[in-house]
């Protein structure tokens, strides 16, 4: 019986450099995908409703903001949202004024 074996070919620089460009492509394809994804997630999640509130005597849009304010979250930015919500032009308050306030999540 004859020893038979395979010749193979050696595989050419060429082909080598263009497998190395497709792991390349697909790396980089898979970290634009992981990226899109988490702010198309953020710009797909609906605001809650705002709630209404009707101002007390003494209040402040600080004390008002702090319970609307999620967890870990920042009650500046809260108080600036109540501040556009509802067009107002400082932070003057009157007792009996209903404001919108954001619902946390």
């Amino acid at each position: 019986m004859h020893n038979m074996q395979a010749t193979q070919k050696p595989l050419s620089r060429q082909f080598i450099a263009v497998i190395r460009l497709l792991v390349l492509v697909a790396a980089a394809s898979a970290v634009l995908l992981l990226l899109m994804g988490d702010t198309g997630a953020e710009a797909e999640a609906p605001e809650a409703t705002p709630v209404t509130y009707r101002v007390e005597s003494g209040d402040t849009l600080w004390q008002i903001a702090e319970p609307h304010t999620d967890p870990g979250g920042d009650v500046r930015e809260t108080v600036r949202h109540l501040l556009e919500l509802n067009d107002l032009d400082g932070a003057d308050l009157h007792p009996g004024q209903v404001l919108l306030v954001p619902a946390t999540s």
